[in-house]
């Protein structure tokens, strides 16, 4: 059932405003691709015109290798699920399903064949004559999949689909989501703004910002290798700490502007960097490592912490007032109080370089841990 998706140089405009200017893009057949971003990115956007529901203003869109630009919302052969779920209340689960399949004029039979294998597939078949108003959130949402996916469409769309759901609910649905995906091989476009969900669903994601894609990449790359600052703090959460190039021979290494001058060795760096060239250093939290006494490292000074069972995730400051965050393995009884004095050092092959105003990478991307 996996089907293409190519957009090149879409354009959508409200009035005067921009949203999207000249974004292309390939989904590729059976993939499971997420938009994400912020609100107001053009996510959202991007998805209406793909299903229809907003103009294209530029650019083409093609399934497979038909362009779908003009033709119609209802003979795209597109299946949508929608953040609200979007159930008929006076149906059955049993009609809500079948309605797609008879304003196609399907045989009866075949209707009540395709959507008995689907209600299984999704798991609901038990409640197959409940009414909605019975039904929990995430039973309904499986409904709205399940209606999306009986009429057998080329691609499926996603719009926030979980939003509405409790946490526990959002995780048991997004795992749910993406076993039936793999399971039925469509091709699939998802949208949302929760990183989590997004590195746990996706095959490929597409980060977005102020309606450019930012970078498309596995979410492994997306979460060690981010192509920028902007994805590297909105995927997971980075400190940014201002720092140098070192070139002496072959070696070259990356000094910290902090009190101590800490230096790291780096044999990931870009052919192309400069001795003296300033650079910003993207740490995640667990890509510190907290260690007292002297030596090497970054001072700082414990401001508060949190136990969170197996990790404590610690707030510090640096000696020159920025503040900055680590994340440690939790030791019985040994979690550092208020004031402590500690000196930082970094996992050098996982830390990210970036040039000084955060816009390029530095770090040979190929490499990931």
């Amino acid at each position: 059932m996996g089907a293409t998706i190519t957009i090149e140089n879409a354009v959508k405009r409200y009035g005067k405003d921009t949203i999207i200017n000249g974004l292309s893009l390939e989904v590729k057949p059976g993939e499971f691709f997420t938009l994400l971003g912020p609100s107001g990115c053009g996510k959202t956007t991007l998805l209406r015109m793909i299903i229809g529901f907003n103009s294209i203003e530029g650019g083409t869109f093609r399934i497979n290798d038909q362009i779908i630009n003009d033709i119609p919302t209802n003979k795209r052969n597109i299946g949508m699920v929608f953040q609200n779920y979007a159930v008929f209340p006076h149906m059955s689960v049993f009609d809500n399903v079948a309605f797609g399949l008879k304003n196609r004029k399907v045989p009866k039979d075949e209707i009540q064949k395709r959507v008995d294998e689907i209600l299984k597939i999704v798991k609901i078949d038990h409640l197959r004559d409940r009414m909605p108003a019975k039904l929990s959130g995430g039973q309904q949402q499986r409904v709205a999949l399940a209606r999306a996916i009986v009429i057998e469409p080329a691609v499926l769309l996603m719009d926030e689909p979980l939003s509405n759901l409790d946490a526990k609910l959002r995780v048991e649905m997004r795992n749910a989501i993406k076993r039936i995906q793999q399971q039925i091989g469509i091709t699939t476009v998802y949208v949302t703004h929760d990183q989590e969900e997004a590195l746990a669903v996706s095959d490929r994601i597409a980060v977005m910002n102020n309606g450019v894609i930012q970078q498309i990449d596995t979410p492994a790359r997306v979460y060690q290798r981010p192509s920028n600052q902007f994805v590297s703090n909105f995927i997971g959460l980075s400190n940014f700490l201002p720092a140098r190039v070192k070139r002496n021979g072959d070696r070259v290494s990356v000094c910290f502007q902090e009190d101590g001058g800490y230096e790291v060795a780096m044999s990931n760096l870009s052919p192309g960097v400069q001795d003296g060239q300033t650079v910003m250093a993207a740490i995640r939290p667990e890509e510190f490592e907290m260690l007292a006494g002297e030596g090497p490292g970054i001072p700082a000074t414990v401001v508060s912490s949190v136990f969170l069972g197996t990790t404590t995730h610690y707030f510090l400051k640096l000696a020159g007032g920025q503040e900055v965050e680590a994340i440690q393995n939790s030791d019985v009884w040994e979690i550092l109080p208020e004031g402590t004095q500690v000196r930082l050092t970094v996992k050098e092959k996982k830390i990210n370089i970036f040039t000084a105003d955060g816009s390029e990478p530095l770090v040979v991307r190929e490499e990931l841990l």
